[in-house]
């Protein structure tokens, strides 16, 4: 067997059943391999009826943590760092953190020499502040007929609704430590959670308050799949549109995942970066 020196990567999303949403992770990886180019990169779900119904599908091959994690462990690679590709460091990311922690164990032929977790987007101060920063950038910009355009906001007309997705994990709590960050960065931008706090009733009165007659809505989701076009952007009565709409607001939309942004991809690497750091200095 032919033993590398470089760590290998795997990065770690929840997955998306969405064709389209799927070409970000690729976008993704394609970066990765250009900030770390002597390391291996590969993508893995950690969503098992992700993984399930697109191999029932006969859509490619989605791999699990595990799969990925033995299948660069049988071409010789003993360094890897398995990087979270989710949001906050919710129920998700523990569980793949628990599997890196337990191979983490295991001595011998069977084991790697080092493995590490980088942590999800959210897991700092810097982190919270890098992700505003990186996000005004998609406050002036929407997408009309499937193409992202420039459309430069007034704040004092538009108001920004960020939809995460929130989680009942005490994870939970990054969403609203988000939406406060947003709020002092920003004038008139609000976060919002599909099953979290912030939800959709704090976003509105945030709106309401405002004076504004314009509403933007923007995936706080690393992919714009199935959340982003159905319960953010799609007609049924009870999506973010149709209650923005119903609530008087004229609606645009910005349908562009967090994941399509390059200084978001940054944090994800500087969080690769640290584990892959050790390593090599023994620290």
């Amino acid at each position: 067997m032919e033993f590398q020196d470089s760590p290998a990567i795997v990065l770690v999303a929840y997955g998306s059943l969405d064709l389209e949403a799927r070409k970000t992770y690729g976008k993704i990886r394609t970066a990765y391999r250009r900030e770390f180019p002597r390391s291996a990169v590969q993508i893995a779900f950690s969503a098992d009826f992700i993984r399930r119904k697109i191999a029932r599908d006969g859509g490619e091959l989605a791999k699990s943590p595990l799969m990925a994690l033995a299948e660069l462990h049988d071409e010789g690679y003993t360094d890897v760092v398995v990087q979270s590709l989710h949001v906050a460091p919710g129920s998700e990311f523990h569980e793949v953190g628990a599997v890196v922690s337990a191979l983490g164990t295991v001595r011998g032929k069977f084991g790697f020499r080092n493995l590490a977790m980088g942590m999800p987007l959210l897991a700092s101060s810097h982190d919270f502040d890098a992700v505003s920063e990186a996000l005004a950038q998609e406050f002036d910009r929407i997408t009309v007929d499937g193409e992202v355009k420039n459309s430069l906001r007034d704040p004092e007309e538009t108001a920004v609704v960020l939809m995460g997705h929130g989680t009942d994990h005490p994870a939970d709590c990054a969403y609203s430590r988000m939406a406060l960050i947003l709020k002092r960065d920003h004038r008139n931008v609000f976060l919002g959670t599909i099953d979290g706090f912030p939800g959709l009733d704090e976003a509105m009165a945030g709106v309401r308050g405002a004076g504004v007659e314009k509403v933007r809505l923007i995936p706080f989701l690393l992919v714009a799949g199935g959340h982003a076009k159905k319960e953010m952007a799609g007609d049924d009565p009870k999506s973010w549109k149709s209650s923005f709409g119903r609530a008087g607001f004229e609606v645009d939309l910005n349908l562009r995942g967090m994941g399509e942004n390059p200084r978001v991809v940054e944090v994800f690497e500087e969080h690769t970066r640290l584990p892959g750091e050790r390593f090599r200095t023994g620290v």
